[in-house]
């Protein structure tokens, strides 16, 4: 006799502390600042409004005996506003795939099919955490993309020359997704990455119009919508808007230009790896902050190799540590070192940790409308259900964030 499997069923399984805390954990590894960042909650609805400290009292100074009392010069604030942003994943079962020998045999199915939405969010928010909101994959490298291709050249990972080697440009495209060009975006429907190589990827269907070279390359419907990662919390105003192509200086309701100790610390290196710009990225920071409270530098793994290299055997072989989500750390020189498959490759980051976080409204959930979690699709034998997080990464110091970007690699 076998067992089939009602609405109930499925929202009982979808609803169980393990799963929960399953589609929790999937937030919690793939982020490469460090093992679990700190959740704080929004205070206005979907956004987190605090006041932030942008200048020191200067209401101080030396005087004669008897003479006017320096005046008073309170400390500088402005508002930071975090908005949300707002990603989903889709979970859906067609009813061929709802009758099982008995409840065990639902249950393991059921378990593989939330772990691959797991995973998917996992890749996802890992890649955007590393970006600047704009979700750019990649730019097109052909000056000839036109209607009828199947096949686009790129180059250019997030956007930026040094995001990714000149001989694998695509390592933040993946088969199966759904991409636009741009604007095009084949009428909404978006076209599927068939398959992937070092410089170029394949889609379907064929392209319905021109596109310009350089056009960007983002997942169909979220440009512009991703979360602020790395890239936009430790830049500069100049940076954030002549390397990063913003058409905005302003992080999180704070104009950097006008107040520039909302700025986080860049080095244009421009040269090989060297333990010399390292420390210059380490001094930057330092003279802002008068202390050395960076506890994480983060790179690909071409920059973790390149680093290894530079120190000598004593200090190379530390025991290493693994961190949650499965990435290994070494430690140098108060350092914890930790490499990224996602992250820019011919650029070094430096984090202090303690200082960011993620702003959400809740944990990832279930969408309930009051009926259950899952819905019948309408028109089809089938069930979904639409897990979804509001949040957003929060940097309460830019200042004690850094960047050293066009790196050369051997």
């Amino acid at each position: 006799m076998s067992y089939v499997v009602n609405k109930s069923n499925w929202d009982a399984l979808l609803e169980e502390d393990y799963v929960q805390g399953q589609i929790v954990s999937a937030v919690n590894t793939p982020t490469p600042f460090s093992d679990k960042l700190q959740r704080v909650g929004m205070t206005a609805g979907r956004r987190r409004i605090y006041a932030a400290k942008v200048g020191t009292s200067q209401g101080q100074g030396a005087r004669a005996e008897g003479a006017q009392m320096p005046q008073y010069g309170a400390g500088e604030y402005q508002d930071v506003i975090v908005s949300a942003k707002y990603n989903y994943a889709p979970f859906k079962i067609t009813g061929q795939a709802e009758e099982f020998s008995d409840r065990a045999a639902f249950v393991k199915f059921g378990l593989q099919i939330l772990k691959d939405t797991k995973e998917g969010l996992r890749l996802s928010v890992g890649r955007q955490c590393w970006g600047d909101g704009q979700g750019i994959l990649a730019l097109v490298n052909d000056a000839s993309f036109t209607a009828g291709d199947t096949t686009a050249a790129v180059d250019s990972a997030y956007g930026v020359s040094w995001g990714s080697l000149s001989t694998l440009t695509t390592f933040l495209v993946k088969r199966q997704m759904v991409v636009q060009f741009g604007s095009e975006d084949n009428n909404g429907s978006g076209y599927t990455v068939t398959g992937v190589a070092s410089t170029s990827f394949t889609f379907t269907p064929a392209l319905q119009n021109n596109v310009a070279d350089n056009a960007t390359v983002t997942i169909l419907g979220s440009a512009n919508l991703e979360i602020e990662g790395f890239l936009l919390m430790a830049a500069t105003a100049s940076f954030q808007t002549s390397t990063l192509g913003l058409a905005t200086d302003v992080y999180h309701g704070i104009d950097r230009g006008d107040y520039p100790e909302w700025e986080g610390n860049v080095l244009n290196i421009n040269g090989a790896l060297s333990l010399t710009n390292i420390r210059s990225l380490r001094d930057m920071i330092y003279k802002r902050t008068d202390d050395e409270e960076s506890n994480l530098f983060m790179c690909s793994t071409e920059m973790v190799r390149d680093y290894e290299a530079l120190l000598q055997p004593a200090q190379r072989f530390v025991p290493a540590t693994r961190l949650e989500g499965g990435h290994t750390i070494i430690e140098h020189d108060g350092l914890r070192i930790s490499k990224d498959s996602r992250a820019p490759i011919k650029a070094i980051f430096l984090a202090d940790t303690k200082e960011i976080a993620w702003a959400q409204t809740r944990d990832p959930h279930w969408e309930n409308d009051g009926s259950g979690i899952m819905r019948v699709v309408s028109g089809q034998d089938a069930k979904e259900a639409l897990l979804k997080w509001y949040s957003n990464l929060d940097c309460m110091q830019p200042r004690r964030m850094g960047i050293g970007y066009n790196v050369t690699t051997s």
